[in-house]
């Protein structure tokens, strides 16, 4: 199979590029993928002058020296200094927006590979129900907004102050950080800090804050590492969305996804309809509102937490229409 003019480009630079010594043109041949297609010599040699003076139109220097081949009276490299970009210094801005288009990219990775097992259970007859509660999902505005000042806040050092309101609460509370990381779980934005008025680190959804600003720049306690700050978040999340073991009965031919997740399907005829008890461990909050979005086609058995979710849930869809 022949080789594409953009592949030996490529295959040129990489070799050339790779050695202090320069490499004669005879070496090149030898060594570089693509150049095998001529079909003798002079074929090559001009194959190769419009691959070098290619190269050199878009940038990219080559270095001609004398090559150690015997008899060769010229050779090519790609020297270093001309060839690789500067360090890069970055604003606090820079690398505000470059943390959290980092953390989309991250994110959208993981949406896909969640689209992906979606797919499988379509191809495989099963046709999963996508619930807004459960996806993954990095299109809030908002939340991008308000992520990048806390990136651009977190890459200057600075503290931030904002108003918080609480899960359950009407009412916001002032609230001073010392932000160290900042980006996504399961679709939701969050800011992790040292709180200078509670003087322990903790966790705020970026969704339940309002009048967000970066002010001068201080540092009253050392940023943990990354791995540390992350446990942090996990725990906290934890708290507030915990991992159930859960029992949920599904009627026959409904709840596909809830029967993807299940351990353990057991046949059981209950409220009049045949299907069965589905043994899962998600977290409380996305099980809540997939066994609600299908209805009366599914039951939460246990626990009492799930149950009381699901009964919300439904009270709440009910109260909207009327």
């Amino acid at each position: 199979m022949s080789t594409s003019k953009s592949q030996r480009l490529v295959n040129l630079v990489i070799c050339l590029r790779s050695t202090n010594a320069f490499l004669s043109a005879g070496e090149i041949r030898r060594m570089v993928q693509g150049y095998d297609d001529c079909e003798n010599e002079a074929a090559y040699l001009r194959m190769f002058e419009r691959d070098k003076r290619e190269l050199r139109e878009v940038g990219i220097p080559l270095d001609q020296g004398a090559s150690l081949a015997p008899g060769s009276p010229a050779g090519y490299r790609i020297p270093a200094q001309g060839y690789e970009l500067p360090d890069i210094t970055l604003t606090p801005e820079q690398a505000g927006i470059l943390a959290v288009a980092a953390e989309v990219w991250r994110e959208g990775e993981r949406a896909a590979r969640a689209d992906g097992a979606l797919a499988k259970l379509t191809a495989a007859g099963i046709d999963p129900v996508h619930d807004a509660g459960a996806t993954v999902s990095v299109e809030d505005p908002a939340g991008l907004s308000a992520a990048a000042v806390v990136a651009e806040a977190i890459a200057a050092g600075r503290v931030l102050t904002f108003s918080h309101t609480p899960a359950g609460a009407t009412e916001p509370t002032g609230r001073r950080v010392e932000p160290w990381w900042t980006g996504s779980r399961l679709g939701h934005w969050y800011v992790v800090g040292y709180d200078l008025d509670r003087g322990e680190p903790r966790t705020f959804r970026l969704v339940r804050v309002s009048e967000l600003r970066a002010g001068q720049a201080h540092r009253t306690v050392p940023v943990p590492p990354t791995t540390a700050v992350l446990s942090l978040l996990d725990d906290a999340i934890a708290r507030l969305n915990p991992v159930v073991e859960a029992t949920v009965w599904a009627a026959d031919g409904h709840a596909a996804e809830l029967r993807a997740m299940a351990r353990s399907v057991t046949p059981a005829d209950r409220f009049g309809r045949p299907g069965a008890d589905l043994e899962v461990n998600a977290p409380l909050a996305e099980l809540s509102s997939l066994v609600a979005s299908q209805g009366v086609d599914a039951v939460a058995l246990r626990p009492a937490d799930l149950r009381v979710r699901v009964v919300s849930i439904l009270t709440a869809a009910e109260e909207a229409v009327r």
